[in-house]
């Protein structure tokens, strides 16, 4: 890293953080409103005035904001505090009066256990995609969330941004809301008496309009910079001060102190402002992956996203997601800058991670959460990890008073870190071996369950090809007499192999498609294999997924094979090169 970084760091202004948080937070910002409007009109002054070149762009998109929701057990006067979802279907007016069962956590031997068809579920946990699919196939008729302590807003559609044909039948097709957990307890206790029935209604306003999208550029910027992509959503869920008024924030701070770097900048920046990222299930960053695919596929060497930094009590820095590719970097910054250790932790399903397909390498979500501790919100909670983002997540207490200078500036200092190094860097330093150790190992674990049924052997072996080539690249290390056009081509090599690997080793719908808003494994179009149907009982369903599962090994090993030979083809060149 250049010895300047701590001089770069030394610029970054705690007061102006909160500042700027408090200006962005006076507001709320529900994506399309006029709140969100003059957020984004601040930011994007803000930009000008630095210097960077700004375009705003709206496209259209299936927005759903949640509008009120009742509960009441049937002949109880005292009503249930509650709230629905965005893409929750809404109720008649009247409301619909159902039978209610306890789902438990709504796994499938709970639903199989029971009969559900037609009445009302309580569950446990937060309302995510997750729970939609299984309670309409069980055929349940609405469902109750228990979300905790709070009742947090959420957005139950697993359809990732826009509809398409092929996925228009995902969107929740059964009403949901959530109680807290004295409202579960009053549920349960009317169960436990006999036979209860509830009335639910849900008003939800879902429809297709204009959501904005700021791109700011760094000055000089075409159609043909190499440049790192910084992004993260303005709309929020009330106030937002946390979530994600900090994170904007802290991307203006990024990009005022960058400005006055502007020369030592060896690569372009582009800071995405979306919207749609609450209400709309990423709609805007899928949008800009979909409207500037080319571009980001071809120019943009990285993708950092920030979302909520500065939490008061945000102490737990040991788990910010990356890539296996770019996991070396963030680690060293990490301990660098505030002396944490950074475990690896695969980046997930979420956070307007809607670039995979283009196959850039990414960096992070959040950057610090909460301790680890047994609670039922946040981040944490869905990935199964660490304490969340605080008890005020996606709630109207999400305010300043959340909000700790110290913590913040130490999370703008790691963002700005990071996009400063990688607009800096001559060479770029993504570890492929890690990625390809990543693929070997998952590809171990799936033979290890999938036995005779789908032989794995050739794509190991593939993948330990890889793994060797990577390590011999990795080991290349350029130095400042390197000219160029020997940069530029170990650059392309780096970068060419995470297009390659990327697609594969994250989505199942490949390069142009987006995949649900639900977690997922290493290699996911290869993860039925650890649960095939019964050859013998059911043959008409083991066969088919078979089929796809070789199909799938294919795609794997067409790209184990062409991410190999294009470092081969690399380290070729430099070999036979008198200056190497």
């Amino acid at each position: 890293m250049s010895d300047q970084i701590d001089q770069v760091l030394s610029s970054v202004d705690s007061e102006r953080l909160m500042q700027t948080t408090a200006a962005i937070a006076q507001w709320e910002r529900l994506s399309g409103s006029d709140g969100e409007r003059k957020a984004f009109d601040l930011i994007q002054s803000e930009l000008e005035s630095l210097g960077y070149a700004c375009q705003r762009h709206n496209p259209v998109c299936l927005v759903s904001i949640p509008r009120s929701a009742t509960l009441h057990i049937a002949g109880e006067d005292e009503p249930i505090r509650c709230i629905t979802h965005s893409f929750s279907p809404s109720t008649p007016d009247a409301g619909i009066e159902l039978e209610l069962i306890d789902g438990g956590n709504g796994s499938t031997p709970e639903y199989s256990s029971r009969s559900v068809r037609g009445k009302a579920v309580l569950l446990e946990g937060l309302a995510t995609p997750n729970t939609v699919a299984p309670a309409e196939s069980f055929g349940a008729a609405a469902v109750i969330h228990n979300s905790g302590p709070q009742i947090h807003e959420m957005t139950i559609s697993p359809v990732w941004g826009n509809p398409t044909p092929n996925t228009m039948h995902m969107l929740p097709k059964i009403p949901h809301i959530s109680v807290d957990r004295h409202g579960a307890e009053r549920l349960r206790a009317a169960m436990k008496s006999g036979p209860c029935r509830v009335r639910i209604t849900a008003e939800v306003d879902t429809g297709w309009k204009p959501l904005p999208v700021l791109i700011a550029d760094t000055p000089g910027m075409d159609a043909y910079t190499m440049h790192v992509l910084l992004s993260g959503h303005v709309d929020s869920w009330y106030h937002g001060a946390m979530d994600n008024g900090s994170a904007n924030a802290s991307m203006l701070e990024t990009a005022r102190i960058l400005a006055t770097y502007r020369e030592q900048l060896r690569h372009g920046l582009r800071i995405a402002f979306w919207s749609g990222h609450s209400h709309a299930r990423y709609a805007t960053s899928a949008w800009y992956a979909d409207e500037f695919w080319s571009f980001t596929h071809h120019y943009c060497l990285a993708h950092v996203n920030i979302d909520s930094p500065g939490g008061i009590g945000a102490s737990d820095l040991s788990s910010a997601s990356t890539m296996a590719e770019s996991y070396p970097i963030a680690r060293d910054l990490f301990q660098r800058v505030a002396g944490a250790s950074l475990q690896y932790d695969r980046i997930g399903r979420l956070g307007d991670q809607s670039f995979w397909g283009t196959g850039v390498p990414s960096f992070y979500c959040s950057i610090s959460q909460q301790p680890p501790e047994d609670t039922p919100t946040g981040i944490g909670a869905l990935l199964g990890r660490g304490g969340g983002l605080g008890w005020w997540w996606h709630t109207a207490d999400d305010t300043i008073d959340k909000l700790d200078p110290v913590n913040l500036e130490r999370d703008a200092s790691i963002l700005l870190a990071t996009v400063y190094r990688l607009c800096t860097q001559r060479q770029l330093q993504y570890d492929q071996t890690g990625a390809a150790r990543e693929i070997r190992e998952t590809l171990e674990k799936l033979q290890s369950v999938a036995g005779e049924d789908l032989d794995l052997t050739g794509s190991i072996e593939l993948a330990g090809n890889l793994e060797s080539a990577a390590n011999e690249l990795q080991s290349l290390q350029l130095d400042s007499g390197a000219s160029e056009d020997e940069v530029a081509l170990y650059n392309g090599c780096i970068t060419g192999v995470s297009r390659i690997l990327i697609p594969v080793n994250y989505t199942v719908s490949g390069e142009y498609e987006q995949d649900p808003a639900v977690p997922g494994e290493p290699l996911p179009g290869l993860q039925p294999a650890r649960q095939l149907p019964d050859r013998r009982n059911m043959p008409d369903a083991y066969y088919p997924w078979l089929t796809k599962l070789r199909r799938e090994r294919n795609r794997l090993d067409q790209a184990l094979i062409e991410a190999t030979s294009l470092i081969s083809q690399t380290l070729a060149v430099y070999q036979m090169s008198d200056e190497w």
